[in-house]
């Protein structure tokens, strides 16, 4: 996949890193020019020096061509106005980071937003579950790079949907850690039920993650 990501910071860096080394096609763009020198010698992809929000910054990044455009700078504003625009340039998918979980879902849908992403919502829910279920797995493991946390929206369709999550056969060495339902973040047990919508998260041992992805249809 071809994809652009507007915003270097932490968040950016780690996604152009984790990208590049599943052999997908990055572009890197951001404001900071010192940011950008740094980017260019480290990563092995082009980095644009430019406000993401003009037009021809986004040209430059080769818009028209991008299946997917991330924002994730510090802004919701920015993030939205990124978004609208490469959606419109020509950009299959667009997803904006943010900081305010309030906003009406349907709003974002209708303003071509395909994917929404809460970092420090998400990033509270695995600290909150990992914490109080050490026996699933411990912090250290992410850390290390020994396990991942795999996200699966619940579609009509899927194998998971109606089920409940004692009765969803996981592969040995994952578990179910929580999904967001709408806004709401849910900590599940095994009585509570997969509705169709829901996102589901998923913590899983690295070397069961493709049998994970395989299962689930990822």
């Amino acid at each position: 996949m071809y994809i652009i990501i507007v915003g270097a910071g932490r968040l950016g860096y780690h996604l152009a890193k984790t990208l590049l080394e599943e052999d997908h096609d990055v572009v890197i763009v951001d404001k900071n020019a010192d940011v950008c020198a740094d980017l260019s010698s480290e990563l092995e992809c082009v980095v644009v020096h430019g406000d993401g929000t003009k037009p021809q910054i986004l040209e430059e990044a080769g818009i028209a061509d991008a299946d997917a455009v991330v924002a994730l700078t510090g802004q919701d504003e920015t993030n939205l106005i990124v978004c609208l625009m490469g959606k419109q340039m020509g950009a299959k998918t667009v997803a904006a980071r943010l900081s305010q979980v309030h906003y009406d879902e349907q709003i974002l849908q209708k303003l071509g937003l395909d994917l929404a992403i809460y970092p420090e919502a998400a990033a509270a829910g695995y600290i909150a579950e990992l914490l109080t279920k050490p026996r699933v797995l411990d912090l250290a493991f992410i850390a290390r790079g020994d396990a991942e946390i795999i996200e699966v929206e619940a579609s009509p369709d899927s194998s998971i949907t109606g089920k409940l999550v004692k009765d969803i056969k996981l592969p040995s060495g994952t578990a179910i850690i929580a999904l967001y339902r709408g806004s709401n973040l849910i900590i599940p047990d095994e009585r509570t039920e997969i509705g169709s919508g829901d996102k589901v998260l998923v913590l899983a041992k690295t070397e069961k993650v493709d049998e994970l992805k395989k299962l689930l249809g990822l």
